[in-house]
């Protein structure tokens, strides 16, 4: 088991997190024929893409093994015309075969993939990613005028979105273009040049695209787009405008003005005790909603891991390390032992699945790999540590051991300050 010793949070909460994984564990079900992590709680023995994508990340750290085989079910899900569904009954109202999650499993796949040096499987899982994104690019759900994705349902946040081709969300055409990058990379790893030429393109296209149509100069923020109005949906300002420091979609000189409204304490709470708010609290739908999951509604106010690990992974991407800390420390301090589907930005208290996978899993993936900065690469077999600690951990020194990486085991110990040290070991066996 991961062992560490971090300021304000115990060994034993953060072996709980992945105890909180193994209880959402399932048997093959719904297509699946390899085990799989659902959501957690009354969400049952049922996998969701996002979430069972997601459970993976920090369970990787764990068992790489089973998070292989865990995405590899989605090969077998898949539909003729590359859609993979939202979830495993597939039925949403009236919306079969219309619908699928937002697309983050693209970015787990990477992950995934990085860490083994199987071709084989990585050209497998290669092959079910780029038949997605062709589903993502037809013409049912792309915007032939804008070139822009368009969602319903939950393929963005906070969505009651029920029409095809009406409104290209932030969120959404981020993931895309995180996927086409993720493909130019798997493509390059595979020998074909001419594909990852193709995704490369893809990528510069949506990122064109989201920065042409998406930002509002008169605040330098970014909104969905509505198809048939031709305007910004400005009246309703979420956090997924910060999505765009992903991959550096957000262009050099548009960082500073979507800084400053990240940083607005009025708007999101980047100062506060608990996080950022998934929209902001000056908007007339902000609202926190209490007890269990409200549908879009626990999108307008609460804060998750799954909002706040995707703007610290695009601060980091984007270079803006200060920042990336600030959002990684808060929302691990904020779900440390309270591992909830969503919390209330007023008292902290977790609401929703109390136990739930994603948010265990994101609370992992946000210490190991953005605070400690530890990477692996199977097919060099080897391992980057760049630590993005805040601070105001200054003076402080910090570890965490037996993390696996190929056959030997990893343990890196940082003091804190402006001259960081870094000391790491391998090992044959945990300690």
């Amino acid at each position: 088991m991961l062992k560490i010793s971090f300021p304000g949070i115990t060994q034993e909460q953060f072996t709980d997190a992945f105890a909180v994984l193994e209880e959402c564990k399932s048997t093959p079900a719904l297509g699946f024929p390899y085990p799989f992590m659902g959501p957690g709680g009354q969400y049952g023995n049922c996998w969701w893409e996002r979430d069972t994508a997601l459970t993976l990340l920090g369970y990787r750290w764990l068992d790489r093994n089973y998070c292989r085989t865990a995405l590899e079910n989605f090969t077998f899900v898949q539909k003729e015309n590359g859609r993979i569904p939202l979830y495993g009954y597939d039925r949403v109202l009236d919306f079969d075969e219309e619908l699928s999650a937002i697309p983050v499993i693209f970015e787990v796949a990477a992950y995934v993939c990085r860490e083994t040096a199987d071709e084989d499987y990585v050209r497998r899982i290669y092959g079910m990613l780029s038949r997605y994104m062709d589903w993502w690019l037809s013409p049912s759900k792309r915007d032939p005028k804008t070139g822009l994705v368009c969602g319903i349902f939950e393929e963005s946040d906070p969505s009651d979105i029920h029409e095809q081709l009406t409104v290209a969300q932030v969120d959404l055409n981020v993931q895309v273009a995180v996927g086409a990058d993720v493909l130019a990379e798997m493509a390059t790893r595979l020998g074909d040049t001419a594909a990852a030429d193709r995704y490369r393109a893809l990528f510069a296209e949506v990122r064109d695209a989201v920065n042409c149509y998406l930002y509002n100069p008169a605040d330098g923020g970014y909104y969905a787009w509505l198809v048939d109005e031709e305007r910004l949906l400005t009246e309703q300002v979420y956090n997924s405008m910060f999505d765009v420091f992903k991959r550096g979609i957000i262009p050099l000189d548009r960082r500073e003005g979507l800084l400053k409204l990240l940083k607005d304490d009025s708007l999101f709470g980047y100062d506060s005790k608990w996080g950022i708010t998934t929209m902001a609290k000056t908007c007339s739908r902000y609202v926190e909603t209490v007890g269990v999951y409200q549908g879009y509604t626990s999108w307008s106010g609460n804060i998750w891991t799954f909002r706040n690990r995707i703007i610290a992974t695009g601060l980091l991407e984007a270079g803006l390390r200060e920042e990336a800390a600030h959002i990684a420390l808060q929302t691990v301090r904020t779900f440390n032992g309270n591992y909830a589907e969503f919390v209330s930005p007023s008292t902290g208290e977790g609401h929703g699945v109390l136990r739930y996978g994603w948010s265990a899993s994101e609370y992992i993936h946000l210490i190991v790999e953005v605070l400690f900065g530890i990477r692996y690469e199977a097919v060099t077999d080897t391992v980057t540590v760049t630590p993005c600690m805040p601070r105001e951990l200054d003076g402080e020194t910090v570890s965490i051991g037996n993390l696996s990486v190929g056959d030997k085991y990893l343990h890196v110990t940082i003091k804190c300050g402006e001259e960081q040290e870094v000391a790491y070991r391998l090992t044959s066996s945990e300690e």
